[in-house]
C-alpha cells in the first residue's frame, strides 16, 4: 500500500522532474556540440520536443491534483463561499466530461498511428510512443478529477 500512496502523491512530479533534467542535459550537449565542436546532433531537438510533449500532457494531471488552473478569479471571489463551491463542482464536472471525451479520441489516434507504423524523421521512433502521452495525460486527468470528488465526499462525510 505504501507504493500506491507514493505513486499517488509523487507520480507526476518525478516524471516531470526527470523529463526536465533530460531535456536540459540533451539541449546542453546539443549547444556544446554545435558551438564548440561545430558538429550538430541530428536527433537531439526531436527528442527534446517529444519530451516536452510528454511533460505537457503529464502536467495537466499534476495541475488538477494541485488545484492549479489558469482562470479569472475576480468573478468567483465576489460570490459567497457556498456559491464558489458550487461553481468549483460545476467546473470540475465540465473538466471531467471534456477530458473523458478527448481521452476516447486520443486512444483512437494512437491506435491508428500504431496500425500505420508511422515513425519520426530523425530518431525513427514509433510515433504512437509520442502520442500515447495524450492518452496517459488525459487518463490521469480523469483520475485526478475523480479523486478530487472522492476527497470532497470524504471531507463532507467526516465533518
Amino acid at each position: 500500500m505504501g507504493v500506491l500512496k507514493w505513486l499517488d502523491e509523487h507520480f507526476e512530479e518525478y516524471i516531470l522532474l526527470v523529463l526536465l533534467i533530460l531535456m536540459t542535459c540533451i539541449m546542453g550537449v546539443q549547444v556544446t556540440m554545435r558551438y564548440l565542436f561545430n558538429a550538430s546532433l541530428t536527433w537531439s531537438e526531436e527528442l527534446t520536443r517529444y519530451m516536452f510533449v510528454w511533460s505537457s500532457f503529464i502536467s495537466v494531471s499534476y495541475c488538477i491534483k494541485k488545484g492549479i488552473a489558469i482562470r479569472i478569479d475576480q468573478f468567483t471571489n465576489m460570490l459567497p463561499a457556498s456559491a464558489q463551491k458550487v461553481l468549483d463542482v460545476i467546473a470540475r464536472i465540465v473538466m471531467l466530461v471534456f477530458f473523458a471525451y478527448v481521452f476516447k479520441f486520443a486512444i483512437e489516434v494512437v491506435s491508428a498511428t500504431y496500425a500505420n507504423g508511422q515513425t519520426s524523421a530523425a530518431l525513427g521512433l514509433p510515433m504512437y510512443l509520442v502520442q500515447v502521452s495524450a492518452v496517459l495525460g488525459f487518463g490521469l486527468a480523469v483520475v485526478r478529477i475523480l479523486q478530487s470528488f472522492w476527497n470532497d465526499f470524504k471531507s463532507a462525510k467526516s465533518a
